[in-house]
């Protein structure tokens, strides 16, 4: 009778090992896909914050060439760096030129003029502008070639 016992606890623990050794495997498989998909994240991220990776807008080659630009602006400091691509040639007389549009109504300041490159790209690097300013929105305007106390209609580009 007691090997009967004995036999019949056996069995329970063997079932119950069975058991436990399906919830490390299921525990180990879960932690493997855990371990693929954070090098995958990993990998992502390396390539997106990589100084050596090049980032490249592609656009609608179809329809025409439509400017953007974007600005970094240092409030503090009043530094500012523009970037703009895709701008369309001007006439020798007229050239393009940044504002910064002050908050609370102020009036525009002119943030730079400039003409696009034969890629038709243009930068504008560190202008002189007021430090503390606090900009509603920057926009570009088509000026006469030596640029304008305020702005022209009608504004190209514009953002907040």
């Amino acid at each position: 009778m007691l090997a009967g016992v004995f036999a019949a606890a056996a069995a329970g623990l063997a079932h119950h090992i069975a058991f436990l050794r399906g919830q490390v495997n299921s525990y180990e498989g879960s932690a493997a896909q855990l371990q693929v998909q954070l090098q995958h994240a990993d990998n992502v991220v390396a390539v997106l914050d990589s100084p050596d990776s090049v980032h490249v807008v592609l656009t609608e080659t179809r329809e025409p060439t439509r400017p953007v630009g974007q600005v970094s602006w240092l409030a503090s400091k009043g530094a500012l760096v523009f970037m703009a691509g895709g701008l369309k040639p001007l006439p020798d007389n007229k050239t393009y030129e940044l504002w910064l549009v002050p908050k609370l109504g102020k009036a525009p300041v002119p943030a730079g003029s400039f003409r696009p490159n034969a890629d038709h790209g243009a930068t504008v690097v560190l202008p002189p502008v007021p430090a503390d300013t606090q900009v509603d929105r920057f926009m570009v305007t088509v000026e006469p070639e030596h640029g304008s106390e305020t702005p022209s209609f009608p504004i190209v580009m514009q953002g907040r």
